[in-house]
């Protein structure tokens, strides 16, 4: 910086002193703080926009994005794996088992009293109350429990140890405490019986006896399967009793024959099988 003189003036000396040397940013113009803060705010807001972004894009990458369950309909995007329902497997059709001939026997002992018109649902018959060629059955039994034809060495006992009992029955519509039945005299002679089969489970059970004898059982079905025997003996002279429960399914419409015979005879005068009833269920 140069020292200038000024003119003089007429009447009066000047006396020059030399400006002192001051920074030049002091000699500048005074700035307005606005203009020295905005600078610093810009630049603040700056940072702070950078810092929030980071934030964001941290956060959506540490959060999975939830998967839509909701499948897209109408064309508007295709499914993905998870949306496509899972096809249950259908229904089998149920198969119904073949109906097979099958028989079987159980041997047991009778009860003290019997009902025969409570235990034949289906149809009763009982034999010899009033004669050794009759029989009493069921009224409305049909006819299902059919007898061949009788053993001309056939005759009438009361013997039975257990007693017998029904209603609704025919010719003699009800009776109590009956000990009657019928028996076989000779070896080879005896009783053949008969009974509807098809494909329901069906129960015939017979109430049979021996005096003094050997008899066996047969039984066997029309439309085929097994024969099935069975057979016992009594060598005194009282009567000994059974009851055959008889359970079989036929494989068609059917009937079931039943042959009860006396094998040996052990007394001369009548010893041999016996039979007092027979019930169907």
């Amino acid at each position: 910086m140069s020292d200038q003189t000024p003119p003089e003036k007429p009447g009066q000396s000047l006396v020059l002193r030399g400006r002192p040397d001051v920074p030049a940013m002091l000699l500048e113009e005074k700035r307005s703080w606005r203009e020295y803060f905005a600078p610093g705010l810009v630049i603040f807001l700056g940072a702070v926009a950078v810092i929030a972004f980071g934030l964001v894009v941290v956060t959506r990458g540490d959060d999975p994005q939830p998967s839509n369950t909701t499948p897209v309909l109408g064309g508007l995007g295709e499914p993905t794996a998870a949306q496509v329902p899972i096809p249950l497997p259908s229904a089998s059709p149920s198969i119904s088992p073949v109906p097979v001939d099958s028989i079987a026997i159980e041997r047991s002992a009778v009860p003290d009293r019997v009902d025969l018109s409570a235990e034949g649902t289906i149809d009763w018959v009982h034999w010899g109350e009033q004669g050794a060629y009759t029989l009493e059955r069921n009224a409305n039994g049909g006819f299902a429990i059919l007898e061949g034809t009788p053993d001309p060495s056939r005759a009438r006992h009361t013997a039975s140890p257990e007693t017998y009992s029904w209603t609704g029955g025919h010719p003699l519509a009800e009776a109590s405490g009956v000990t009657s039945g019928v028996r076989s005299c000779d070896a080879g002679s005896g009783f053949t019986l008969s009974a509807p089969a098809g494909t329901r489970d069906t129960t015939l059970r017979l109430y049979v006896g021996m005096i003094a004898g050997r008899g066996s059982l047969e039984v066997r079905l029309s439309t085929g399967g097994k024969v099935v025997t069975d057979s016992w003996e009594q060598t005194g002279e009282s009567m000994a009793t059974a009851a055959y429960t008889v359970s079989y399914t036929s494989s068609g419409t059917g009937k079931i024959s039943i042959k009860w015979i006396t094998d040996e005879s052990f007394d001369e005068d009548c010893g041999g099988v016996t039979l007092q009833a027979a019930t169907l269920s």
